[in-house]
């Protein structure tokens, strides 16, 4: 029993810390979204990780990938904040940015996820979204936070 209890408290410990550990700046910083309206959005952008090339789907580069790319879209609820990145604890983002077209970094918002390529085709050919471009001192300058919209 008290080591059920243990593991328990551990994966309690371990929950939290993963939970508030995007508000841990560090060396680096956490990049983030924070949705400042009533309305569940969803957003992508070129991740490094996923994408080889990442570098051509930023400013001033703003047309969206030809692929479906619903694996890598991810929601933001009403007046929250979610962290931008969730595959790598610490991104030397100004690193980042500055390998960047522009060293603008683009975060495309969806009103809808889309379901399948089809859908992902309708916004590309209506650009039925809002793109955000932010350098690097602005996400500094606003506390590591791209606000929407």
């Amino acid at each position: 029993m008290k080591t059920l209890i243990k593991y328990v408290l551990f994966l309690i410990m371990g929950i939290v810390s993963m939970a508030s550990s995007c508000n841990n700046k560090e060396e680096y910083g956490w990049l983030n979204i924070r949705n400042n309206s009533d309305q569940t959005i969803y957003y992508w952008y070129a991740h490094w990780i996923y994408d080889d090339n990442h570098i051509y789907y930023h400013y001033p580069d703003t047309i969206l990938p030809s692929k479906e790319q619903i694996y890598t879209i991810w929601p933001v609820h009403p007046n929250s904040v979610v962290c931008i990145d969730r595959t790598s604890k610490h991104n030397n983002w100004k690193k980042i940015f500055s390998d960047l077209p522009a060293g603008k970094f683009s975060v495309y918002f969806f009103n809808e996820h889309p379901k399948n390529q089809e859908e992902w085709d309708l916004i590309r050919e209506n650009y039925n979204l809002i793109r955000k471009d932010v350098t690097y001192q602005e996400v500094v300058d606003n506390d590591y936070i791209i606000d929407y919209p």
